[in-house]
């Protein structure tokens, strides 16, 4: 199943993410926080009338005031928007991100079958080669404790926030496995080995961080392997692995430039999975040049299978734009159990740089472990209704980037978290609420 992250009422194009091709060039242009969240949650419906266990994730605090605080600003809520606006743009716009609707980036999640304890692992991420997104973490924790139980979750802390211990959560992170409810092979997509001052590019994804969360997910050797993601395909604009290749089950797609050393680390990667039905599908330059993949995000997709056993395919609708993608979907109809082809309209998410892969956190869950999850936070048609009305009612048409320092967006966005957790029966979650 999928947890997507709702859309938050502060959603706009701050141009905050270093390296992320769409977030810089739609830097300051206006947004559509409503469009944006209604946007997300059709996608989530997708899955739901698929007949997909969905979840929903709440947005996180915005303006992140308790952040300007730290940074020495003082006063009442509106003071500190003030003088932040007036003394640093740049911190004021980070305390206002809606980065967190990206749920790739929440974590790295371990099914019970894969590891050595049988509980399901949950390590939130520490994001911190990003400031506006390192501060996501604490929240992040705190939303995953009271959605997952203690009986079958465990729900790690953050780890080490050294600069060479870098983790950016399930965005670098794939599995393969027979069947979902099999134990699979993991693999974890890294950058940098040591320190990210050894590249000029900005490399998010540290080795150590990977290692320390196989680790801590109680993995065998046998059970994960690391990868290491191509400096080309990082400097091309494949900030995330999750640009660049995709999994699910036994179908495994990739990019011939997304990893370093790719021909020799798939053939590794094949025989260690030992799954005879494995779907190996490269797709060559010659067939999608890297630079048109990672525009076109086509592997920045969800790929599902029904109970039929027919997989479908859930692709941003900008795919449609570039004839080498859709030559290549044409192709594997007939040549993989892909059989099912969604495009999805969320040209918001699209233009900070997040796709539909980006929007949500996969999960793998047996029947006892899904019963334990705090049923509040799974979509129903009730809580689609409720969750329309909301964000019709209360999220602005329009977001310029001036409008940061409207003292009444402050309120606007506190008063929608605060139905939030009437909608999702949470009690008082927000530091504004208490």
């Amino acid at each position: 199943m999928n947890f997507d992250g709702l859309i938050g009422p502060t959603h706009n194009y701050s141009g905050l993410s270093d390296g992320n091709i769409a977030s810089l060039k739609n830097s300051r242009k206006p947004s559509n926080p409503k469009k944006a969240a209604l946007q997300g949650l059709e996608k989530m419906k997708i899955l739901f009338d698929l007949g997909f266990p969905q979840g929903v994730f709440l947005p996180h605090e915005r303006p992140h005031l308790g952040y300007l605080r730290s940074k020495g600003f003082k006063g009442d809520d509106k003071t500190i928007v003030s003088s932040a606006a007036k003394e640093s743009r740049l911190l004021l716009n980070q305390a206002y991100s809606a980065s967190s609707m990206w749920a790739a980036n929440a974590a790295t999640f371990s099914p019970s079958m894969d590891s050595n304890d049988c509980f399901a692992h949950i390590t939130p991420a520490n994001l911190i080669s990003m400031n506006h997104r390192s501060i996501e973490a604490e929240f992040t924790y705190k939303q995953m404790n009271i959605i997952f139980d203690e009986s079958n979750f465990k729900v790690h802390k953050v780890i080490n926030e050294k600069e060479y211990f870098g983790d950016e959560g399930a965005a670098n992170h794939l599995r393969i496995s027979k069947t979902h409810l099999e134990k699979g092979l993991q693999i974890f997509v890294y950058g940098n080995e040591k320190s990210q001052k050894n590249s000029n590019q900005i490399v998010r994804q540290s080795k150590a961080a990977s290692e320390m969360v196989a680790n801590l997910h109680q993995l065998d050797k046998e059970n994960f392997m690391l990868l290491k993601q191509s400096m080309k395909a990082i400097s091309m604009g494949s900030f995330h692995n999750d640009i660049v290749s995709l999994a699910t089950e036994n179908v495994f797609i990739y990019h011939q430039d997304a990893f370093e050393n790719s021909h020799e680390e798939i053939k590794k990667l094949k025989s260690k999975s030992g799954l005879s039905n494995l779907y190996l599908l490269e797709i060559t330059n010659k067939e999608i040049p890297l630079e048109i993949l990672i525009k076109s995000y086509l592997l920045n997709s969800q790929l599902v299978t029904k109970k039929d056993g027919d997989m479908v395919l859930i692709m941003p609708s900008e795919v449609n734009d570039y004839k080498e993608c859709t030559n290549w979907l044409y192709k594997i109809k007939d040549q993989t159990p892909i059989k099912d082809l969604r495009y999805v309209d969320i040209k918001q998410s699209m233009m900070n740089g997040g796709g539909p892969a980006c929007l949500r956190f996969k999960i793998v869950v047996n029947e006892n472990e899904f019963n334990s999850i705090n049923k509040n936070f799974l979509l129903n048609k009730k809580l689609i209704m409720q969750l329309e009305n909301l964000i019709k009612d209360s999220y602005r048409e329009s977001i310029e980037i001036n409008d940061l320092e409207d003292p009444y967006l402050i309120n606007e966005s506190f008063e929608v978290l605060d139905k939030l957790t009437q909608i999702f029966k949470t009690g008082s979650i927000y530091s504004f609420q208490k």
